[in-house]
């Protein structure tokens, strides 16, 4: 499919961030069916991968700023879940339910180690911008933290609202990261819960306010003609 499409499929889908372990992505499964004929069998694995290289991706990156010697315990179990995911998909277990079909080839296919690895490293720079926009508002508020803690509070926020399976965890990374900040650094809780605000605004709500934006634009550029758009590729 073109990179144009791709890119606005994968945007909308941002709409979604806020469901519980953002389930509610597969909603670009809908869209790749809708324009582009794949089949959701197909598509599905690729929103799995996702989530795992996003818990990945943050792990790696929360390990690098230093938080292992803080939270090991979130950081192993967030390792052991990532690996019993991994460890189901490419056991044979999932050949005995035929209503898979070509998903569990497809989940294989995506987790083999060298996409693995590339995937949750792009996953560790994506994370890390993120942490940079939280920097930007704890400056914004001359707090006294780090770029390495505060990437630590954001990680570990995050991974404790993941964990929660609460729509965007919300209150459980809110709270996680107020408490975070206030021990890393000399912050007030007042101070701390409005670094909180601002860092959810910038990375949360503001990647739902563009996934928005992304559903206007994958409607106007998608194919009209489904059958020119992905000649004979997928089956009905």
């Amino acid at each position: 499919m073109p990179w144009r499409g791709s890119l606005a499929v994968f945007t909308a889908g941002l709409t979604m961030t806020i469901t519980p372990a953002k389930l509610g992505e597969l909603l670009k499964c809908a869209l790749l069916h809708r324009s582009y004929g794949v089949p959701v069998r197909r598509s599905a694995p690729v929103v799995l991968a996702e989530r795992v290289t996003d818990a990945s991706g943050v792990v790696v990156l929360a390990l690098v700023a230093g938080a292992g010697t803080r939270s090991w315990p979130l950081l192993v179990a967030a390792f052991v879940g990532i690996g019993l995911v991994i460890a189901v998909v490419r056991s044979p277990l999932l050949d005995r339910l035929a209503f898979f079909g070509e998903a569990t080839e497809a989940s294989r296919t995506l987790l083999t180690t060298g996409l693995l690895v590339g995937m949750t490293l792009l996953s560790g720079f994506s994370w890390f911008c993120e942490g940079l926009a939280a920097y930007v508002c704890v400056r914004g508020l001359h707090l006294d933290l780090s770029l390495a803690d505060t990437i630590v509070a954001f990680s570990l926020g995050s991974l404790a609202g993941a964990a929660s399976f609460l729509p965007g965890g919300l209150g459980v990374a809110e709270a996680s990261m107020t408490g975070l900040i206030r021990a890393l650094g000399d912050v007030s809780r007042a101070a701390a819960a409005a670094a909180t605000v601002l860092i959810r605004l910038a990375t949360l709500w503001y990647g739902v306010a563009l996934g928005l934006i992304g559903l206007v634009v994958e409607a106007r550029i998608r194919p009209t003609d489904q059958g020119a758009a992905a000649p004979g590729r997928y089956p009905p």
